[in-house]
């Protein structure tokens, strides 16, 4: 299978090869050769990679328009994710940048051939596939990424809908027990059974993400799990490989399963159920001041649990020495003998596209493994595993934060409200306002207040530790998610009321904001500068890439710069 494109056209389609008539008209040749990493995905894992590879050798883009539905949806998503890399590898081709001169061309062509594959009569079919579930998350990925917010709903609610429709939501013995019937569809395949399991899952984190950030999707509810309702299992945490249609094998000892990271992800959120609950009941407002804080505590404490016991390929030491964390972050991000290029972060794990490595040094090209999956898989297993490192981080410094700022915001206005005011003229002096004056002095002293402020403290020196040890080629994986998260965090503490800093927010108050300044300029390109309903900055053709570049270079100068300056070891 050549990477390259065929320079003359495609051979015309009979009348009877419709799908073949399709590729045809998607000219996505340019960049079909980068599909060889995407079905293995760490924070999305599907399709089965097998299974995909089979049929991507066997070219069913030709003769399945699901097939070339997934195909474009997951190529859309791709470039999404990785827009400067697709910029490099059409660049590279004979007709690439006159096809597509914007990344943003190349999402919006993927997203029109995958529509237009599944056909006007996609919707009146009688049997759903949880490849078609895929494809409608993927569009919605890819959506979400370019700040298309309307359409990432519609695909998000679509792939949810197929889902349910498959059962996947729920255990699978799970049926209408009334009737002494149980659903289970076609004849059982293990692996359709954990990829509709992980899309569920994948839905989840993202649905809890956006209700951490504020972005209360109030079409697609997926209320905390119930004894009559529950969640489906987890993913069983094994390899690919090792899953067949007709059993699981089991993952071989010593070698951390993808999946364990996926589900990591899950467990961090999961902690956030109780909170979802009673917000979606009758709302936590309606709690006594006692009950909300001893509720925002225990699901503080559950998320900080989560970390226990990972797996060291997983594990960032958040409270390890300078001499320790800081010479390990300073060897990723410095260069050794030259300035490494914007796809290399110096750990000999570079990242780039096939024909930009074609155009590098021999011992450079020796090192892609993106491309030679069977020659380097510890090489391509270490890359996934930094990927899904920082989204776990990312990930439970946000909920934790959540949590944090949840209770600091509920405790003043509790504090407020049972602060003494002038008495009005038509009532006694501090009318009902004796009882709530006695809980000032209590709340001063009282312990969940106190690791509440203190846990505050932690937040910002983790932040700058996770900012530190997750270099640009484990964030861009993770796509606007990661970015938004981290911004968030940071945004948090920088712009809170000064009374509510402590000692190493004060300190680290030029660092985050400059941090903060970088984060939502990444945040606020979206690919090939192309805006949506979200209201993304737009710039002109050839402008964004120069600006998404300025701004990666300026994150990199700046954690190289706090690391020189001693870290955040310098605040305390």
């Amino acid at each position: 299978m050549s990477s390259h494109p065929d320079p003359s056209p495609p051979p015309q389609p009979t009348p009877t090869q419709t799908t073949t008539k399709a590729y045809t008209y998607t000219r996505l040749g340019p960049y079909r050769s980068t599909l060889l990493l995407t079905p293995s995905h760490p924070l999305a894992p599907f399709p089965h990679e097998p299974t995909f590879r089979m049929s991507f050798t066997a070219r069913e883009d030709r003769t399945n328009r699901s097939f070339l539905a997934l195909l474009a949806s997951m190529i859309g998503c791709l470039v999404a994710s990785f827009p400067r890399s697709a910029r490099l590898h059409l660049k590279a081709q004979q007709h690439g940048m006159h096809m597509y001169p914007k990344a943003i061309t190349l999402i919006d062509r993927c997203r029109t051939v995958a529509l237009e594959a599944r056909g006007p009569l996609f919707y009146s079919r009688d049997e759903i596939t949880v490849y078609d579930a895929a494809t409608s998350y993927f569009l919605g990925l890819a959506a979400a990424y370019t700040v298309q917010w309307k359409m990432c709903r519609r695909f998000t609610a679509e792939s949810m809908a197929f889902i349910r429709e498959l059962c996947y939501h729920k255990p699978r013995d799970m049926g209408s027990s009334m009737f002494g019937v149980t659903y289970r569809g076609p004849s059982f395949n293990h692996v359709e059974d954990q990829l509709g399991k992980r899309i569920f899952w994948c839905m989840f984190v993202g649905l809890r993400s956006m209700y951490q950030l504020g972005t209360h999707q109030s079409d697609i509810v997926l209320p905390p799990p119930t004894p009559s309702e529950p969640y489906p299992e987890f993913p069983v945490e094994v390899d690919d490989q090792y899953i067949l249609p007709h059993q699981i094998l089991g993952q071989p000892e010593g070698v951390v399963s993808l999946l364990t990271g996926f589900n990591q992800g899950i467990k961090i959120y999961m902690t956030m159920n109780g909170l979802v609950s009673v917000e979606l009941s009758y709302g936590i407002s309606t709690l006594a001041f006692h009950d909300q804080k001893a509720m925002l505590d225990e699901a503080l404490q559950a998320v900080k649990q989560m970390m226990d016991g990972l797996p060291r390929e997983l594990t960032i030491d958040l409270n390890a020495g300078p001499g320790n964390t800081q010479s390990h972050a300073l060897a990723n991000l410095l260069p050794a003998q030259q300035p490494p290029s914007i796809y290399d972060d110096n750990s000999g794990l570079p990242f780039c596209s096939l024909p930009y490595q074609s155009m590098q040094a021999p011992q450079q090209s020796a090192n892609d493994f993106r491309h030679a999956p069977s020659s380097h898989p510890e090489r391509r297993r270490l890359l996934q595993y930094e990927i899904q490192k920082a989204n776990i981080y990312a990930s439970q410094l946000a909920t934790r934060s959540y949590n944090v700022e949840r209770y600091l915001n509920l405790r003043d206005a509790h504090r407020e409200h049972a602060r003494p005011h002038p008495p009005q003229p038509s009532q006694p002096p501090f009318q009902n306002g004796d009882a709530d004056n006695k809980t000032l002095p209590a709340d001063q002293t009282d312990p969940i207040d106190a690791i509440m402020t203190s846990e505050r403290e932690l937040i910002v020196q983790h932040l700058l530790t996770v900012l530190m040890s997750i270099s640009q080629r484990s964030m861009e994986p993770n796509g606007a998610s990661l970015i938004n998260k981290i911004r968030q965090v940071a945004s948090t503490l920088v712009n809170d009321a000064p009374e509510r800093k402590g000692p190493v927010a004060v300190k680290a108050q030029e660092s985050l904001s400059k941090f903060v300044e970088i984060l939502m300029r990444l945040e606020r390109i979206p690919p090939g500068g192309g805006g949506g309903e979200g209201g993304g900055q737009v710039v002109g053709q050839g402008e964004d890439e120069e600006v998404e570049l300025r701004s990666w270079a300026d994150l990199r100068e700046h954690q190289v710069r706090f690391l020189q300056g001693g870290g955040f070891m310098g605040y305390t």
